[in-house]
């Protein structure tokens, strides 16, 4: 299996501000930085680092052989790599003390790949292959086309997020690694946990990568979900933490490992990458992730413990009048001992209290938008006590049934 970047070669020049400048804003800085960048750059150094062999296809401009220079410096094979009389793409960066970012790209030579150059690339790789692309060259869609007739592996990073996005076809992917926001913008589900139904309903067999900032990342498939917490660091420059997870994620893919130590490494080498200054100059060695991933620790209040949360809320949902435990730990994949812990970890409630306070949640819906008799309620929500019922309800609500009813 071969992993071939088409993307962008950029030139970085980043700024050290106060904050972010707003429209109409002026604000001076006397830090200025000249770092080697772009997304296809930065993925692919991160994917060699990680100790891939990658091949780099895409355009430079005349000011841009020093990008190149830099890809070769970490054995990244350039046979595909075009020139054009041009100015290389570039991006302005703007940098706060407390690491966030913000970025306007000019694509210059990025946007000069041609249907030609795809197709002379293409015909060197095959059916199995990985192609990974992000969003900052020309011919992005066509790109996905030829490689999905040949049969290779299409992973796309759709940033940034523009039309052309929309006029790809995501049943020709093998796997999506978006943020948040792309997330939203795609499936327009304003939360993750949205977002994730929306692909998986759209795009059943399409493996999705949604990283979550500081409250991790959650990969997503036709067969499973895996949950990774973030690692606690010190953020000083976070423009290249979705690059390196990308670039060590793939190239974990490349190696054989399995899903869950791919995401765990790559998470590990974004912490790192994100406590330092500059895109590039920022990704970490393999040998230096292995060495830092025992020492680091793990977020907590991660985006497990939501996505467990979630779970437990649907399963019991789905099925409140006769749900049980082991139907829960099912769902969540855990023994119903540690299911039973969890609950109260997560909810501050007992098993039988949280199941017992969603019926009741149940019934007061059922009591504002049905007619259905106070009985008919009672049953349908699972309580078979009606005594005990109503006695709960008028403690909940501060009234009984049919007066809650009245007061709609």
């Amino acid at each position: 299996m071969k992993l071939l970047n088409f993307g962008s070669c950029n030139i970085d020049y980043v700024y050290l501000l106060d904050h972010i400048v707003a429209p109409g804003e002026t604000e001076a800085t006397d830090s200025m930085h000249i770092y080697s960048g772009g997304k296809g750059l930065n993925q692919s150094i991160a994917a060699a680092r990680a100790g891939a062999k990658v091949y780099h296809a895409g355009c430079i401009g005349e000011d841009g052989e020093f990008l190149a220079a830099l890809l070769a410096e970490d054995g990244v094979d350039l046979s595909y790599l075009g020139r054009v009389k041009e100015k290389n793409g570039h991006a302005i960066i703007q940098v706060t003390g407390t690491g966030e970012n913000s970025i306007f790209l000019y694509p210059g030579s990025n946007a000069a790949v041609t249907k030609a150059d795809i197709d002379a690339t293409l015909s060197h790789f095959e059916k199995g292959d990985i192609l990974l692309l992000q969003n900052e060259i020309s011919g992005v869609p066509y790109l996905i086309e030829r490689a999905y007739e040949k049969g290779m592996q299409v992973m796309l990073n759709p940033s940034p997020i523009n039309d052309v996005i929309f006029q790809i076809d995501f049943h020709k992917l093998a796997y999506l690694i978006l943020n948040e926001i792309e997330a939203e913008m795609i499936t327009g589900a304003s939360d993750p946990y949205g977002a994730l139904e929306k692909l998986r309903q759209d795009y059943p067999a399409l493996s999705v990568i949604l990283t979550l900032g500081k409250r991790g990342s959650i990969y997503q498939d036709a067969k499973e979900q895996i949950h990774q917490p973030s690692f606690v660091v010190e953020a000083k420059d976070t423009t290249a933490a979705g690059d390196t997870f990308t670039g060590y994620f793939v190239a974990e893919l490349v190696r054989g490992a399995k899903v869950k130590d791919a995401l765990s490494l790559a998470s590990c080498a974004s912490a790192i990458a994100v406590s330092r200054n500059g895109a590039a100059p920022s990704i970490p060695m393999r040998e230096e992730v292995l060495a830092m991933r025992p020492l680091l620790k793990e977020r907590p209040g991660s985006i497990a413990a939501e996505m467990a949360v979630k779970t437990v809320e649907s399963t019991v949902d789905a099925a409140l009048a006769t749900v049980t435990l082991k139907d829960i730990a099912a769902a969540l994949g855990y023994s119903p001992v540690y299911t039973g812990a969890l609950i109260k970890r997560l909810t501050g409630k007992s098993y039988k209290e949280y199941v017992l306070e969603r019926r009741l949640c149940r019934a007061a819906t059922l009591l504002r938008t049905t007619d259905m008799p106070v009985g008919e309620v009672i049953a349908a929500v699972g309580y078979e006590n009606e005594s005990y019922f109503r006695k709960r309800f008028v403690e909940k609500y501060g009234r009984k049934p049919l007066e809650y009813r009245k007061a709609k």
